[in-house]
């Protein structure tokens, strides 16, 4: 519970050293220097207006504190990874859910196995989808969408899956998965993919969630290693500690 605290509310700003945002997934070590002393206040401060942000406002988190069940969807990144020792990328906000959560993902799920596998969706109030990684960095592979248009049609036959078993169903829908060191193609093609999620969200039962800037700020101002097993999936603790502020933080 203590480490879930940690990543929603401590957010620290040092301006004077150039960094901009930076962010602090664990507490400061305990003050030594008047320098540190002074971080530890700001970092305080910031703390107290995080919490109020996301105790008034914050739409996901007022759903995770609400009793509604959620289900995770999506592929290896929401199943984890036995082999690395890797968790779901929501496993640091578990604590705040206070409904039943179910697991519906699997290692290299597409858009397409979404929809081929929907006939074992559970029910639930809120659905956080997370999907299209594979889509993008493995267009070419039979069960990935081989467009933009295959995209949004596997979406919106897995949005029909949904409603089948849980017609009032919130969705939340988490843009493609950042990812590092692929060829300028996927970047274009995980924009392209970005916006045909987009156009499935209407802000009101449909809601769209990117934390890919987030998530690269802090890859792009520190070692990527710190944070990552390989270049599109979260370490454990470190990595779903910055993905799950991440999603928590642009909902």
């Amino acid at each position: 519970m203590n480490r879930i605290k940690d990543i929603i509310i401590v957010i620290l700003t040092i301006a004077v050293t150039g960094l901009g945002l930076a962010l602090i997934l664990r507490k400061p070590e305990t003050a030594v220097t008047e320098s540190s002393a002074e971080i530890q206040i700001q970092t305080t401060e910031t703390q107290t207006e995080q919490t109020e942000v996301l105790h008034n406002g914050n739409e996901l988190f007022e759903d995770m504190e609400s009793g509604m069940s959620f289900c995770f969807a999506g592929d290896s990144i929401t199943a984890g990874s036995a082999y690395e020792g890797a968790l779901p990328w929501y496993e640091p906000l578990t604590p705040y859910i206070r409904g039943e959560v179910s697991n519906f993902s699997m290692g290299g799920w597409t858009s397409s196995w979404l929809v081929n596998m929907s006939y074992e969706l559970p029910a639930s109030d809120v659905y956080v989808i997370a999907i299209g990684i594979n889509d993008v960095l493995f267009i070419d592979q039979p069960l990935g969408a081989g467009s933009a248009e295959e995209f949004d049609t596997n979406l919106g036959l897995f949005e029909d899956a949904i409603r089948n078993v849980s017609p009032d169903a919130k969705i939340y829908y988490i843009a493609v998965w950042p990812f590092l060191d692929q060829d300028p193609s996927a970047y274009e093609c995980k924009e392209d993919f970005d916006n045909v999620i987009r156009g499935h969200c209407n802000g009101e039962d449909i809601i769209f969630i990117d934390p890919t800037e987030t998530i690269l700020n802090v890859l792009n101002s520190s070692d990527p290693s710190a944070y990552m097993w390989n270049e599109y999936h979260p370490s454990t603790p470190e990595g779903i500690d910055l993905y799950s502020y991440a999603v928590l933080t642009s909902g």
